[in-house]
This record gives C-alpha cells, sequence and structure tokens, in this order.
C-alpha cells in the first residue's frame, strides 16, 4: 500500500524454509570467553544512515544494528513481531492504528524514544520537501498530501511550486509519551508488517536538529551504537549496553567497506572477514559451496528479477507479443549458465516466500512452439532491431545478451543491448516513459505482503509502475484485499489481481533471487531473513 519511489536497489509454504539455522563448532582463542569479540562483516560504501532517507541494502546492513522499530519480521514465519511497540491494535475497520511502546527504550544519546520520537520521524520523513528517499511510504496516511509541494499556482514566471500546506501528518496523533494513534485514507489490514521497514524507525530530537552530523555519525536506538565511519574504509559499531531488548551477542560489529563483493570473498578466505553478504561471484559460487559447505547460506529471498514492456510503444501494445516474447526465453538455462544455478526459474509474479504466492504465469513456461505461433497471431514482430535495456555498472548487460540471442534464436528478432546509462539517469529514462524497448526492472519487496509486489509495479499510482500498464479491475480487488479483516483474508483478492497481470503480460518475471551468505566457522546462531535477504548480524555468536 506504501511504496517506495525506486526501482530495485538491485524466491508453496515457503515460509518454512525461508530462513536458514546453521550451526557449526570450531573455537576462537582470540578472544577471551564471555566477550563476544567482533564481528566483521563485507559492505560497500553507504550512502546515507538516516532511516528516512535509506533505501539501498549498504545502507540498510548498517542500520540493522543502529536501529530498531517498532516490529521486526520472524525469519521462519515471516510474522511481524513487536520489539519497541509493547502493542499494535488496529479499528474495527483497519483504519486506525493505536501504538504503545514499551518502557525505558533509549536512543544512544539518552533522549527516550517515546511517541514524540516516532512522530517525529514520520513527520520528517513525510514532507516533501525534505526529499527523504522513504517519503512514499507515508502516502496512506492521513494529511500526506498536504505534506508535498503542489503545482505552481497561476502558471505565470519561473515554474515554481507552491509550497505545502501543512509540515505534519494529521493523520498523527500523540495520545501519551508511549502511545500516538495513526489515520490511514483507506482500510489497510497489512499496515502492522509495514512498520518493520526502516523508513518507519524514530528519530532522536537532536538529529532533527543536525541531520548532516546524524547521517555521518547516526544517534541510533539499536543493539549497537556508531563508533566510527571513515569512508569508503571502515564503519566501526560497539554494542550498547543499556539496548532495552535482546542484546548483540557480539561486542563489535565492524563493516571492512569494500569495492565489490568479489574483493570481500578474497578478503574472507585470507581470513579478514566473518561475513561476506550478498550474492557471490558467479564463477566463485561453486567454488564456496565446495569449499564452505555448511558455512554458505542460500535462500529465497523476497525480490523478483523481472523485465518490463514499454506498452506505451505501438510494437507491444498487443498482449500476445508479450506473451509470445516471454514464453521464447529459457530461464532456467540462463541461471545455469550465468549464474550456475544460484536462482530460481520465475513462473509467478510474487516471491514465492511469502504466504499467497503460487505458479499464476502460465506465459513463463519455455514452449518456443507456442511462442511462434502467439506471435504469428499479432501478426509478426514490426518493430526491427529489438532493444534491451538495463543500467551500466552491474553486468546485467551479460545475461540480457543470453535472453537476446534465444529471442533471436526462438523468434527471428535480431536485438541489440543498450547498457551504457548509469543507474540515476536509466531510473530517471524509465520513469519518464522513454523507453525504446523491453528494460530491466528488478523489484525486492520491503515488507512480507504480497500487495507489496503489486501495488507498487502495476497499481495506478505504483511508485514504480512503470509500464504504462493499468486496469482498474485490478485497482478494486487490491483495494478490496487491503480492506480485509486480516492479512490471510486478503489473499484471494491479491491472487485475483495477480491473475489479470499474468494474463496481459505488462513485464515478465526472469527469476526469484536467492541470496548467499558466507560466515567464518567461529562463529554459531547464523540466520538470514528473506525479507531482504541480509544475516541477522546481532544473533551471531560466537563460540
Amino acid at each position: 500500500m506504501l511504496t517506495r519511489p525506486t526501482l530495485a536497489k538491485l524466491a508453496a509454504g515457503a515460509a518454512a524454509t525461508a530462513a536458514a539455522l546453521v550451526t557449526t563448532t570450531s573455537t576462537a582463542a582470540a578472544c577471551p570467553p564471555g566477550s563476544g569479540g567482533e564481528l566483521r562483516v563485507f559492505a560497500e560504501e553507504p550512502g546515507h544512515l538516516v532511516p528516512g532517507n535509506v533505501n539501498q541494502s549498504e545502507s540498510l546492513i548498517v542500520d540493522s544494528v543502529l536501529y530498531s522499530g517498532l516490529v521486526r519480521y520472524d525469519p521462519k514465519t515471516l510474522q511481524p513481531v513487536n520489539v519497541q511497540a509493547d502493542s499494535i491494535t488496529p479499528s474495527a475497520d483497519q483504519k486506525v492504528w493505536t501504538v504503545r511502546l514499551k518502557k525505558h527504550l533509549t536512543f544512544h544519546n539518552g533522549e527516550p524514544v517515546d511517541a514524540d520520537a516516532y512522530i517525529r520521524a514520520w513527520n520528517h520523513t513525510a514532507y516533501g520537501p525534505n526529499e527523504q528517499a522513504n517519503n512514499d511510504f507515508f502516502r496512506s496516511i492521513q494529511g500526506f498530501g498536504d505534506l508535498q509541494a503542489g503545482p505552481d499556482p497561476d502558471g505565470s514566471g519561473p515554474l515554481r511550486p507552491a509550497p505545502p500546506k501543512a509540515r505534519q501528518l494529521s493523520g498523527l496523533k500523540k495520545i501519551d509519551d508511549r502511545t500516538f494513534k495513526v489515520t490511514l485514507n483507506e482500510p489497510y489490514s497489512g499496515f502492522k508488517a509495514m512498520l518493520g521497514y526502516v523508513g518507519f524507525h524514530p528519530m532522536a530530537k537532536a538529529c532533527l536538529a543536525d541531520l548532516r552530523a546524524c547521517d555521518e555519525k547516526p544517534i541510533g536506538n539499536g543493539p549497537y551504537r556508531m563508533e566510527k565511519w571513515e569512508h569508503n574504509k571502515v564503519i566501526e559499531t560497539v554494542r550498547f549496553e543499556r539496548y532495552a531488548g535482546d542484546k548483540g551477542k557480539s561486542r563489535r560489529i565492524t563493516f571492512k567497506l569494500m569495492e565489490n563483493v568479489s574483493d570481500g570473498y578474497a578478503a574472507f578466505e585470507k581470513g579478514e572477514l566473518d561475513v561476506v553478504r550478498k550474492l557471490l561471484p558467479g564463477d566463485k559460487l561453486p567454488e564456496a559451496r565446495q569449499k564452505y559447505g555448511a558455512n554458505l547460506i542460500e535462500v529465497p529471498m523476497a525480490s523478483l528479477q523481472r523485465i518490463a514492456f514499454p506498452t506505451y510503444d505501438a510494437r507491444f501494445k498487443d498482449k500476445r507479443v508479450r506473451q509470445a516474447i516471454s514464453m521464447a526465453v529459457d530461464r532456467k538455462a540462463i541461471i545455469d549458465k550465468i549464474y550456475h544455478g544460484a536462482h530460481v526459474p520465475a513462473d509467478g509474479f510474487v516471491s514465492p516466500v511469502f504466504p499467497g504466492a503460487r505458479s499464476s504465469c502460465a506465459y513463463c513456461a519455455y514452449a518456443p512452439d507456442k511462442a511462434r505461433q502467439l506471435l504469428a497471431e499479432a501478426g509478426g514482430w514490426q518493430g526491427g532491431k529489438l532493444e534491451l535495456w538495463t543500467n551500466a555498472g552491474a553486468d546485467h548487460q551479460v545475461w540480457m545478451a543470453e535472453l537476446g540471442e534465444q529471442l533471436k534464436r526462438n523468434l527471428g528478432i535480431d536485438y541489440e543491448v543498450k547498457a551504457d546509462l548509469p543507474y540515476s539517469p536509466y531510473v530517471e529514462k524509465i520513469h519518464a516513459n522513454a523507453m525504446t524497448g523491453m528494460f530491466r526492472s528488478g523489484w525486492n519487496s520491503d515488507y512480507p505482503s504480497m500487495e507489496n509486489f503489486l501495488t507498487p509495479l502495476y497499481g495506478k499510482n505504483g511508485s514504480t509502475a512503470v509500464t504504462g500498464w493499468s486496469d482498474p479491475r485490478f485497482d478494486e480487488l487490491v483495494a478490496k484485499g487491503n480492506r480485509a479483516a486480516t492479512p490471510a483474508e486478503a489473499v484471494s483478492f491479491y491472487q485475483q489481481a495477480e491473475d489479470l497481470v499474468a494474463e496481459d503480460m505488462p513485464a515478465m518475471p526472469v527469476w526469484y533471487v536467492k541470496g548467499s551468505t558466507l560466515y567464518s566457522d567461529k562463529f554459531t546462531d547464523a540466520v538470514v531473513n528473506p525479507v531482504g535477504g541480509e544475516p541477522i548480524l546481532a544473533n551471531f555468536t560466537r563460540k
């Protein structure tokens, strides 16, 4: 329902296998018993660390130890579990939510984590001129529109947007120091699940007074506090002993900032790192499986790699063209050749780690004969050389070229991979409806709900609805799901909405992403949460 404003920072019954718990048996003589020692983690340089402005993995992994939110996600069931919240209670119609905080919560500077801390943070992030990356997550709270800049009031002179009408969300109301109410524009039974996302974390008063300083040295409320950030080299954190929740198991967590995961893998092999996150290099994954066995965790993530069709382009108007292209792609062959089988071929539009996900995409099946028949029925390909777009700098052009070769072989469509735009201008081109061919548009869910794979990508006002496709029936079915009495009752409506997308194919799912985490046998209790695919670092325990 609330969605982030950018593309992915980039898989039945899967909840039971959604997380991996691995125990090992060696010892670490370098650390005195009971000290907890140091956990050294691979990371790349983060962009921002103030939660309202964090939506990329390198920032998220650091904030995961510096901050705590109202809820977290159980890695086995994906259900929201209270952390800072004592209770989160909806009204009968799911529109008004009352949040009650636990006692004795503090920021690292000693300030109380109270109702004001959450209201302060949410208002700051929701206020449009602050240009926070997670602004759009607050769209469903009453008063959001009044916090956004409006159009030029009279159209004369230079285009200058009118200032917002308000600076605070009318849907937030403090009841007492530990209690506040949230009023939504529309009912949403999944609101509690959303609250585990980093954009809903609190903010210290001192942080609001000096945001630049807070971004450099965050005043968090989590199990670890920032000690030092030496840019492009290291971030050092130390356990916050006054943390009111479950204490971090390591005395220190140090993030070694490197250029890429290949450097991280090399450092791990030298004994300089304890944890290597994210996908290992394709050519190293088979080696890691063989060498490290039980210390390599591979789990499905709430993440989908897909290619979108610009349905605003006449060449892609006929859904049979889109269906044919999808059926001409052998997803498994691409995954096996380029990624050594590291991912799972997609057969639906929602990651299978989420309740309600199922095989919904008949046109995702590899069937080149049927693909040629569909394309012929649509009058054949009339578009000349097909452009396949992706952003530069992430090697996506390799698998896109393999996909192009399959289309050339199976449908006779010549192609050209376009991968010259850096990520930011690439995203700008997508959102301007200026794509001149099919384009990569991956998605990583922010909270565990089918709705988060539907509304942002295909809804009328979806933040990443970039294909030009829309359907009022889809929007109404999602709205019915949002209004359902419970998240479980919402699933059938979300599935019906997904079926509409699966028939019209405004985008073609390619694979469900699997995340890989490699860790040292000096540690146990290693768990990876599929929502984000990141290890839960505070749980890692030195033997």
